[in-house]
């Protein structure tokens, strides 16, 4: 009978991370004590009989804890230790032959890069697919280039489609995932039917870690949020909206939250940003310095992004403040000023978006039309031009979807979509076209 096996907390080790004064099983049995949940032994350099002394020291530890180990590539070494399994890559051993060799009971890993290795893998009979590269690691040799988590969803999507039940495929995602991006990644990866990864498998993260427990426990953490909050949408009706809504302006008025709101914005509206977070009842502080990123997003409630006047130094300052705010699962609202207009804003937002889980995108509509790359608006300079998308809802549920958030569409009728829910909102004026900064200003509401 095949061993059961948790892919949440995947441990793939490297004897070239592990910090001076310590041991490869010491880290390991320290990762496993912090929540690892599966182990594989990749020593790609080691002669045969080291693999087998340190798979076999290893195991004596993953034994104890009931924690399943597999040996990367090395099917003689797995079969010499009886280890539980093995991974292997595109360039091993073919799976049928692995599975010969090793028999019905033992896990079997492959790793994956594209939809057809995918599918091969899964109507061969892997137990588990490893998808990546996630993002760009320097852990091993890949010949296809991160994917980010986009790509990840869309290689796991197609090995879904082609898994049939009651043998439903499972996966892990690797390649650059850490405590600061994992909860995004598995959001971001989720399929659209709202089927998620089972876990990340990471190097780094643990192996190089000071101290590998406490480095797994903020891993695992981490994951743990990820699934309460991935997958579908529940669906939820106006009058229920609007209720939560009334109930958070009630208590803003009446001074019972004051959310601390931290604004890395444009210089034209600042001090207007400031002013409308003060006057709905919240803290405003402006602080776009990297240096200080680290300590401000401990007491932060929402980091408000905004790239009005784009500058290196500040997107810098922005994309720290964005890692540490997906640490602290601190809700972060973008809005992609002007991002059709030049090559270097959709870069600047596409990095953004793929690296770092956002919470609310708000635009206008040819801010949005880039973002799900449409042709019916366009920008102009800061301006959406155009006549308008012949279907906006279909257009705002599309990028809610595509990017795993709430989307805002701003203009004469503001749209609000989260990919199941889309609402039209119709209490804006005349007047807030002809000024500058009522969009930024908005996001102070959200």
């Amino acid at each position: 009978m095949k061993l059961e096996f948790d892919l949440s907390l995947y441990l793939v080790t490297d004897s070239t991370m592990v910090p001076a004064g310590k041991t490869l099983a010491e880290t390991v049995d320290q990762a496993i004590q912090g929540g690892v949940t599966i182990v594989q032994l990749r020593e790609k350099s080691a002669d045969t009989g080291d693999f087998i002394a340190t798979a076999r020291t290893v195991q004596s530890i993953t034994r104890k804890a009931s924690v399943p180990l597999l040996i990367n590539d090395r099917i003689d070494v797995a079969l010499a230790i009886d280890a539980d399994g093995v991974h292997i890559g595109q360039d091993d051993m073919p799976l049928s032959e692995a599975r010969q060799l090793l028999g019905p009971h033992k896990i079997i890993g492959v790793s994956v890069q594209t939809c057809e290795e995918a599918e091969i893998a899964v109507r061969g009979g892997a137990d588990y697919l490893g998808i990546g590269t996630c993002y760009s690691t320097n852990t091993k040799a890949v010949k296809v280039g991160p994917q980010g988590p986009a790509g990840i969803r869309a290689v796991w999507e197609h090995a879904l489609k082609v898994s049939e039940p009651p043998c439903k495929v499972r996966a892990v995602t690797i390649g650059g995932v850490n405590q600061y991006n994992v909860a995004h990644v598995l959001n971001y990866a989720c399929a659209v039917n709202g089927t998620c990864l089972d876990g990340v498998a990471v190097v780094s993260a643990i192996m190089a870690a000071p101290d590998p427990s406490l480095a797994a426990q903020v891993l695992q953490q981490q994951i743990s949020t990820a699934r309460q909050t991935s997958g579908i949408r529940p669906k939820y009706d106006i009058d229920h909206v609007s209720q939560q809504v009334a109930a958070v302006f009630a208590q803003s008025k009446a001074g019972s939250i004051t959310p601390l709101v931290q604004h890395i914005t444009n210089s034209v509206v600042i001090n207007d940003c400031a002013n409308a977070c003060l006057a709905l009842g919240g803290s405003p502080i402006m602080a776009a310095d990297v240096e200080e990123q680290a300590d401000l997003a401990q007491v932060v409630n929402a980091l408000v992004i905004n790239i009005g006047t784009l500058a290196t130094e500040q997107v810098a300052g922005m994309r720290e403040a964005m890692r540490h705010a997906n640490l602290h699962q601190t809700p972060i609202i973008l809005d992609p000023v002007a991002v059709g207009a030049t090559t270097h804003r959709m870069q600047v937002i596409d990095e953004m978006i793929r690296d770092f889980g956002i919470c609310v995108i708000k635009g206008n509509a040819g801010e949005i039309a880039a973002l799900a790359g449409s042709a019916e608006m366009k920008m102009r300079g800061v301006d959406a031009v155009g006549t308008g998308f012949a279907d906006p809802v279909a257009v705002v549920k599309q990028v809610a979807l595509r990017h795993r958030c709430v989307v805002v569409m701003t203009g004469v009728v503001d749209y609000v979509s989260d990919g199941t829910n889309t609402f039209a909102v119709r209490n804006g004026h005349k007047l807030q076209s002809v000024i500058t900064g009522s969009g930024c200003m908005l996001k102070k509401h959200q």
